[in-house]
């Protein structure tokens, strides 16, 4: 996100609001322009609660403020809250642990080697594939899994989104060796405790240039 706006509020008649807020979801559909909200109460005070909204611009969030049913939704909640305060935030650093893990899942492709601190001690790797499903446990079994694949492997597409949970990507890599096969598909990793704990890796094929030329439509070792 690169705009967020943040509300504190005290109230004791949360169930009421969150009802409202989702009429107002319902009322919007198509038209807000929030991308994400997440709710948190304070451990120490169950009135007090901290709303976190996000959004792509300043702009977009004034568009979203400007709704008519906007203006009707923060009428109906005055009466509802107490204390109420806003801040309006936009980034000036970001680190995301996510990405870092990431990062080091694509040089453990690309090296055939899954040492180091990113993984967890019982990693799951899961991989479907075409025409088999494989698994691996740990991060040496996840190495052995590479090396038995290919000695290493240089990526033509990297796209990563960090998750909820994880981070999800759209890869395309190269094998190198006597003979370089081309895989497409999609990782969906789980991060728990700051290290890799699953991977789920799903490939729509691993093809020589023949089969890349094919499948592709493209000439078999043309350069973009």
């Amino acid at each position: 996100m690169s705009f967020i706006q943040v509300q504190d509020l005290r109230t004791d008649r949360f169930a009421e609001i969150d009802e409202l807020a989702a009429q107002w979801r319902a009322d919007t559909a198509g038209r807000r322009t929030l991308l994400h909200e997440q709710v948190y109460v304070d451990r120490n005070d169950p009135q007090h609660f901290v709303i976190i909204n996000g959004f792509d611009s300043y702009e977009s969030a004034m568009v979203n403020s400007h709704l008519p049913e906007t203006d009707a939704l923060a009428s109906r909640l005055g009466p509802m809250v107490s204390e109420l305060s806003y801040a309006d935030l936009e980034p000036v650093a970001t680190h995301d642990t996510r990405l870092e893990l990431a990062e080091a899942f694509r040089s453990a492709v690309a090296a055939s080697d899954a040492s180091g601190p990113a993984w967890a001690d019982d990693v799951e790797f899961v991989g479907m594939f075409p025409h088999a499903i494989v698994k691996a446990s740990g991060p040496d079994g996840l190495t052995r899994l590479l090396a038995e694949d290919a000695p290493a492997r240089t990526f033509d597409v990297w796209d990563v989104q960090p998750t909820p949970t994880g981070f999800a990507a759209e890869y395309a890599w190269r094998t190198t060796g006597a003979t370089s096969y081309l895989s497409v598909g999609t990782v969906l990793a789980t991060v728990t405790d700051g290290r890799i704990s699953r991977v789920l890796c799903t490939c729509a094929g691993s093809w020589d240039a023949a089969a890349e030329a094919e499948i592709m439509g493209v000439t078999a070792g043309a350069s973009s």
